[in-house]
């Protein structure tokens, strides 16, 4: 009696921990490119373009659980914010976007999210977002971007790359760079934390990222580079260890819980 008591109380648990311990979300960095291809140096910066994109799915095929950080580190690769048009992240933030952010204007792209209640992750309502990145002044020391993202109904359809969500969106989100060591490289690390109004736009429903992608263009200025004036794009290639780059992205939930994708691309 004893033994079957605890054979039952065992298959309980197992059914009981069982959406814990298989779904979970699944990353992946599936566009990682810059060009023109090399390496450029610490002196002499490689100035190029970025591509670049990535995609949260689930074990199960169910709605992915929330992401409320994302930092992102292209191995080698190293930013010049100050030396391109800027304007503050205010002005990036408004319900419309302030004309002295015309010229800022460094990126855009397309975010792709899925919502629906939070009890319920079958559920996927589409939501598909403009995005466009902008040089800002106000991002600390090392510059920033504000990452704007803009919507309104009706919704795209399922499995679209069409804009389109049932709720109208129109809201940036402050990135700033961080100098890291990726491969032992000097790389620019772009963070960000989503605010709470996109992680859950409506009381009991919840907003998941299922796929970003994004276009750095190459733009060119003038900057000092080791006390020499050397051309620099916004984003600029300083070194690549080996044959290939590393991309690397790190997810962080809303339990504090990271994970990290990376992907190899020629250098």
């Amino acid at each position: 009696m004893r033994k079957r008591l605890i054979a039952a109380l065992t298959v309980v648990a197992v059914l009981s921990f069982g959406g814990v311990a298989f779904a979970e979300n699944i990353y992946e960095v599936h566009i990682a490119k810059s060009s023109p291809k090399g390496k450029g140096t610490p002196s002499k910066p490689l100035p190029v373009k970025l591509d670049f994109g990535y995609t949260v799915g689930d074990t199960e095929g169910l709605r992915p659980t929330v992401i409320e950080q994302y930092r992102i580190a292209p191995e080698g690769l190293v930013t010049f914010p100050k030396a391109f048009k800027s304007c503050k992240y205010s002005q990036a933030n408004a319900p419309q976007v302030a004309s002295a952010c015309k010229k800022a204007v460094v990126g855009s792209g397309l975010v792709r999210n899925e919502a629906g209640p939070g009890t319920d992750r079958s559920v996927k309502l589409v939501c598909n977002l403009k995005l466009t990145l902008y040089n800002i002044s106000d991002a600390g020391k090392n510059g920033g971007m504000a990452i704007r993202l803009d919507g309104d109904p009706p919704p795209a359809a399922p499995g679209s790359k069409d804009v389109g969500c049932a709720i109208s969106v129109h809201t940036a989100i402050k990135a700033p760079f961080f100098n890291v060591k990726l491969e032992g490289l000097k790389t620019s690390e772009l963070r960000f934390t989503v605010p709470v109004q996109l992680q859950e736009p409506a009381p009991g429903v919840q907003n998941a990222v299922v796929e970003a992608i994004s276009k750095v263009n190459k733009k060119t200025a003038k900057a000092k580079v080791k006390g020499k004036t050397r051309t620099v794009g916004f984003y600029s290639e300083i070194g690549c260890k080996g044959k290939d780059r590393t991309t690397r992205v790190t997810f962080v939930d809303t339990q504090a819980r990271k994970f990290t994708a990376n992907r190899k691309s020629p250098c």
